[in-house]
C-alpha cells in the first residue's frame, strides 16, 4: 500500500508545456520511486500551463486518482484563469470530473477530443467499440467496420495495459490534430508496471532490458492470457508497419518505441529515461493520411493467434 512519507502541505506549478518530454520532473515532485506520495496534502496550480498534450492529460489523472487513494488531499488553483489550456481542460471534461462542474461559462465538448474517460479494465473492449472507434470513425469520415484492423490493434494495447496493471482502472484520452494528420491516443494506469511483472521471471534483470524483453516474441509474464506470448511487437505492428503510427510506451525508468521499418516487424527502440513512471503509459500515434490502406485492409486477417 502507498505510504505519505512527509506530512506536509506542498504546491506545484503545471508545465508550461505538459507534454512526454515534462511529465518525469512533473511526476518526480508527486511520488518517489517506491510510488509513496510526497506530502498529505498537494495544490496543483494551473497558472502557467499553456499547452498540455494527451499524455498530459492522462498523466495528471493518473496523479489525482493515485493521491485521492493514498488520502492525501488534493486542491487546484490557477484553473479560472482564461489560458487555452485551461479551456481545453475544461471542455473536455477535466475540471467537470474532478471538481462537479465545469469553470467557465463558455464551455462546450470539441469533436476533436474524446472527452476524459476513467475505464475499468473489464469495461475496455465496451468503451472501445461505443466510444473511442465511433469517434475515430466520425473524425476521419469513415466507418468503423473500415477501421477494424486499427480497432484491434487499440483492443491489443488495451489487454497489454491490463495485463501488466493490477489497479483495475486507467485513464484513456484522445485528440485528433488534422493539421499534423494525427490523432494521439493515451492510455495510462499507475499499476505495477512492466519491469515489475518481467522481474517476476527474472528478478535481475533492468527496467530498460525488460521493457526490450516484453517485446520479445513469445515472451510473458501471464499463465493464462488470450493473448499469450505475442509481445508488443505484433500489438504494435500494423500501427507501425501499416498506419505508418508510433507506438511509446513507458514504464519504470525505461520507454520503448516502436516505428516504421522497411522489414516485417516495426523497429523497437528502448532506453533509460531521467525520470520514473509509476505504472504503464502507452502513446499511440495515428496517421489520419494512410487510412486509406486501412480501408484496403479492412477485409484482411492482419493478427494471427
Amino acid at each position: 500500500m502507498w505510504n505519505i512519507l512527509f506530512k506536509k502541505d506542498i504546491e506545484i506549478q503545471l508545465p508550461v508545456n505538459f507534454n512526454v518530454g515534462t511529465m518525469y520532473p512533473f511526476i518526480d515532485k508527486v511520488i518517489d520511486e517506491k510510488c509513496d506520495a510526497k506530502c498529505s496534502e498537494l495544490t496543483f496550480d494551473f497558472s502557467a500551463i499553456r499547452f498540455i498534450k494527451p499524455v498530459g492529460v492522462v498523466v495528471l489523472s493518473n496523479l489525482i486518482e493515485y493521491l485521492r487513494k493514498a488520502k492525501v488531499k488534493v486542491r487546484f488553483k490557477g484553473h479560472k484563469a482564461n489560458t487555452d489550456a485551461n479551456i481545453f481542460l475544461d471542455d473536455a471534461g477535466f475540471f467537470k470530473h474532478y471538481l462537479k462542474e465545469y469553470v467557465f461559462e463558455s464551455h462546450s465538448a470539441r469533436t476533436t477530443t474524446i472527452p476524459l474517460e476513467l475505464v475499468a479494465n473489464k469495461e475496455a473492449t465496451a468503451f472501445l467499440y461505443t466510444k473511442l472507434m465511433p469517434w475515430i470513425g466520425r473524425e476521419v469520415g469513415l466507418s468503423e467496420d473500415s477501421l477494424s484492423a486499427i480497432r484491434t490493434s487499440i483492443e491489443e494495447i488495451f489487454h497489454n495495459i491490463r495485463d501488466h496493471s493490477g489497479v483495475g482502472i486507467g485513464c484513456v484520452f484522445a485528440q485528433h490534430f488534422p493539421r499534423n494528420n494525427t490523432i494521439e491516443l493515451a492510455i495510462s494506469d499507475f499499476g505495477l508496471g512492466i519491469p515489475v511483472l518481467v522481474r517476476t521471471k527474472l528478478p535481475d534483470i533492468s527496467d530498460t532490458d525488460a521493457l526490450k524483453k516484453a517485446a520479445e516474441q513469445g515472451f510473458t509474464t501471464q499463465s493464462n492470457v488470450r493473448n499469450r506470448g505475442a509481445g508488443l511487437t505484433n500489438i504494435t505492428r500494423y500501427i507501425t508497419q501499416r498506419n505508418n503510427g508510433t507506438i511509446l510506451i513507458s514504464s519504470g525508468k525505461a520507454q520503448i518505441s516502436a516505428v516504421r521499418d522497411n522489414g516485417v516487424e516495426p523497429k523497437m527502440t528502448a532506453r533509460s529515461t531521467f525520470g520514473f513512471y509509476p505504472g504503464t503509459l502507452v502513446r499511440a500515434i495515428l496517421r489520419t493520411d494512410t487510412f486509406e490502406q486501412v480501408v484496403e485492409d479492412a477485409e484482411v486477417e492482419i493478427f494471427e493467434w
